[in-house]
């Protein structure tokens, strides 16, 4: 939200600096994100007299010219090609400032200078080059009575201006305007504020219709007062330019004295106005209504769209002739041959603009503040102050009586505040008079009654309804620096985390900390694809689905992966590495609803490329043991590593912990993978973390122990055995055989070849021993390893290598 300084000292007498203004609007909530300075102060700038004009003897497109500039005659060269002797036009001194902003971010700076080697001591400037409009086609000529030296700013109203962006939020509708700004920085300061705004008279409104325009509102829901005001006469022509100046310092293109008049007073008092042309409105009514079917409308931008059923519109009596609250149509614009108006002031149902706005993806300065809230009571008091701007702009003569259809009048609520509780909260001593003041200069009336204030709450403080509002309301005017702190603070000690939430944010973290990306994906499966999932035992349809594509509850997590992974490799990403934990259905006994059974599953997903190809190295695809990799240390987090077995089967292994299945690593069949398009290996493993979690719940707790004393001895062996043996099995004996002081045994040498026959194997074991009251040394591990020798020949057969 921009706010020009300038235009908001139209409503508040403040003596503060930019800064201060700033400083205390952000105190108040209405935190200041930006502050940049527009248009010209006209320092340095005065009028000069073109005495004489000669062509540039080393430019074609160059004059050099004799300039009268009051005190001095100057010679100074021109680009402009309208330039002429006799011509009284503005002059821009040495060391003078101009508002044209440089490619370094700072302002073109008027010093002597040799052009094309011709002094020049000073510039003859055109309208754009002071920050007056657009126009460069040549430079700017004064009237000729004029005299040389005197200040551009006796001539032309200075147009320096401080623009401040506000970071509005969305609860704060009535500072979407500078009057509603200034009654912020008001009740802040106590400095004088005023709207200059004025009610209609009672004698000067029907609610039954105008002589020449009825309204009528048959959605009341959606429209629940309609101001429409007739001008007769008017000529359409440019605003004032300090009208166009203050548009510009916001931000808005000056179109002409009507759009801008409507312009205006939406900046000004919040209220969205629109102007339509009346000769354009057929039947002379304007009805309020909403269609059953979607509808096609062109808007002002020149865009056909097609409007959902629903939405409202303005009618005429054949046609809709604009978006309700949004934006209005091309059949009704003012044109530069317009004479008759008529203005619209109205109050919209924020959801249903919202709702329409987002639809058609088209939001304007109206569409941001019906959608907020604007304030119902102030209707009709914006649509004649838009009239009385446009008959001082534009002439006409507003047409009576004013037509003011309120099918839902507007009642005031009222919210307790209760003193000593404001105290409580805020932790102060403030009398009543003090938030009865605060509460005053912000627009609540108050009275007291029986030690409560009960406030009235203004119509354009929507955000407003209970008792804490009102207490923030105090706090934030009062200022939060003038709040005492206190000199001790208690502090509760936070409950403790069921096992279930620190459960699943250990697995999370861990995920993440392997390297894995978060998915969440859709809990429905499309009709068409749930048979990949399972069948019509296990699957659970829903009752009343939203469409085709989300019509089966996922009985596992593995089509939200395979659909993320096609979308990631049509789009050229080479590799991924994820995790989803979310919920999987099917149909069984169920612990929340009979029949289904309902839990959370843990999916880990890779594929594509591991590494990509570069100058000097190859590409390298993920692998089913980069997965498996994964896992192993997932379960070693979670603590049942040790206590969990592989099933091998076809395409899958089976994870079997305390005889209970846990979940299964796979590589998904090449016919699934032609249905989501993926041409690349992938592989999925998907946990049951219901299951899990149990059999952690029942594991001791952790317990940590001081770093070993002593240091560990290391002692390597290695066996020649069958190469049917499984490394994983003699490593299971080696550890049962090897007692208390084995802390941990590897692999580090596997080896097949000559001179070991073609059925033999060499593995060669790295053990490491250590003991809590010693250090332990050859004497102390020889037996253990004799032992060792003795068991793995007779159990596998298997012989010592030297």
């Amino acid at each position: 939200m921009k706010i020009s300084v300038n235009w908001l000292k139209d409503y508040i007498e403040t003596g503060l600096s930019v800064q201060d203004i700033a400083d205390k609007l952000t105190l108040t909530g209405l935190e200041v994100d930006d502050i940049t300075e527009t248009g010209s102060s006209f320092d340095g700038i005065v009028v000069g007299h073109v005495l004489d004009v000669q062509r540039h003897p080393n430019a074609d497109k160059l004059t050099v010219c004799s300039v009268n500039i009051g005190s001095e005659t100057v010679q100074i060269v021109c680009g402009a090609p309208n330039v002429a002797a006799g011509q009284k036009v503005p002059v821009a001194t040495v060391n003078t400032i101009l508002p044209i902003l440089l490619d370094d971010g700072s302002f073109l700076k008027i010093k002597k200078s040799k052009i094309r080697g011709e002094v020049s001591m000073g510039m003859i400037c055109a309208e754009d080059e002071l920050g007056l409009g657009s126009d460069h086609s040549g430079i700017m000529v004064l009237d000729d009575s004029l005299t040389p030296g005197t200040p551009f700013s006796h001539v032309v109203t200075p147009t320096l201006d401080h623009v401040i962006e506000i970071g509005l939020t969305p609860n704060r509708p009535d500072a979407a305007c500078h009057s509603g700004t200034a009654r912020d920085l008001y009740a802040v300061t106590g400095e004088p504020f005023n709207i200059p705004v004025n009610d209609v008279e009672a004698s000067l409104i029907t609610e039954n219709g105008h002589p020449s325009v009825s309204i009528s509102i048959e959605n009341d829901e959606l429209c629940t007062r309609y101001v429409g005001l007739v001008m007769r006469g008017v000529n359409v022509t440019q605003s004032p330019k300090w009208v166009q100046n203050r548009l510009k310092a916001i931000g808005l293109r000056p179109r002409n004295a009507i759009v801008d008049a409507t312009n205006y007073v939406l900046h000004e008092l919040g209220q969205p106005l629109h102007a339509f042309d009346l000769s354009k409105l057929n039947g002379n009514k304007i009805l309020v209504k909403s269609f059953d079917k979607e509808t096609p409308f062109t808007t002002l931008d020149e865009v056909e769209r097609k409007v959902p059923a629903g939405s409202l519109f303005i009618c005429d009596g054949e046609k809709p002739v604009a978006l309700a609250g949004i934006m209005g149509g091309m059949n009704s614009e003012i044109s530069d041959a317009t004479t008759d108006i008529l203005i619209e002031s109205a109050w919209f149902n924020p959801v249903s603009v919202r709702k329409t706005s987002r639809t058609l993806a088209l939001q304007s300065d109206s569409s941001y503040r019906f959608e907020r809230g604007v304030d119902p009571t102030i209707t009709r008091k914006a649509a004649l102050r838009c009239a009385t701007l446009i008959q001082e702009w534009a002439g006409g003569e507003i047409e009576y009586p004013i037509v003011d259809v309120h099918p839902v009048p507007y009642i005031a609520p009222e919210v307790a505040l209760r003193p000593n509780r404001l105290n409580q909260i805020l932790g102060t001593t403030l009398e009543i008079d003090t938030m009865t003041e605060i509460l005053g200069r912000l627009g609540f009336e108050t009275r007291l009654e029986d030690g409560t204030l009960l406030c009235k709450i203004p119509g354009y403080r929507p955000d407003v309804s209970k008792e804490i509002d009102l207490i923030e309301e105090v706090a934030r005017i009062y200022d939060y620096n003038n709040i005492p702190t206190t000199g001790r603070i208690t502090f509760a000690r936070p409950p403790v985390l069921p096992f279930g939430e620190t459960f699943i944010a250990n697995v999370r973290s861990t995920c993440v900390a392997l390297g894995l990306q978060e998915l969440y994906t859709n809990s429905l499966l499309p009709e068409n694809m749930a048979p990949l999932f399972g069948n019509e035992k296990t699957l659970i349809p829903t009752l009343n689905p939203i469409s085709k594509d989300q019509a089966i509850l996922r009985p596992t997590l593995s089509y939200g992966f395979l659909r993320s992974a096609s979308y990631n490799f049509n789009r050229k990403i080479n590799g991924l590495q994820v995790f989803e934990i979310g919920h999987v259905f099917s149909n069984g006994k169920g612990k929340w609803i009979y029949g289904v059974d309902e839990h959370k599953s843990l999916l880990i997903g890779i594929g594509g490329l591991k590494q990509s190809e570069f100058w000097n190295q190859k590409p390298v695809a993920y692998s089913f043991h980069d997965l498996t990799g994964i896992v192993d240390l997932l379960l070693k987090k979670l603590r049942i590593a040790e206590i969990t077995t592989r099933e091998f089967k076809e395409n899958e292994i089976v994870l079997n912990c305390n005889n209970t299945v846990i979940g299964t690593i796979s590589q998904p069949e090449k016919s699934l993978l032609k249905k989501f398009d993926i041409d690349q290996s992938v592989y999925i493993a998907e946990f049951n973390l219901a299951t899990i979690q149990e059999i952690t719940e029942k594991l001791d707790a952790l317990r940590y122990q001081q770093i070993p004393k002593f240091p560990s001895f290391e002692f390597d062996i290695a066996f020649e055995l069958s190469k049917e043996t499984a490394a994983g099995e003699v490593m299971d004996y080696i550890k049962n055989l090897s007692g208390k002081r084995l802390e941990s045994i590897g692999i580090f040498d596997v080896f097949e070849g000559k001179p070991l026959s073609e059925s033999q194997k060499s593995l060669a074991f790295r053990l490491q021993f250590r003991d809590s009251d010693k250090t332990l040394n050859i004497q102390d591990v020889q037996p253990v390893i004799n032992k060792l020798i003795k068991g793995m020949e007779s159990t596998y057969n298997a012989k010592l290598r030297a």
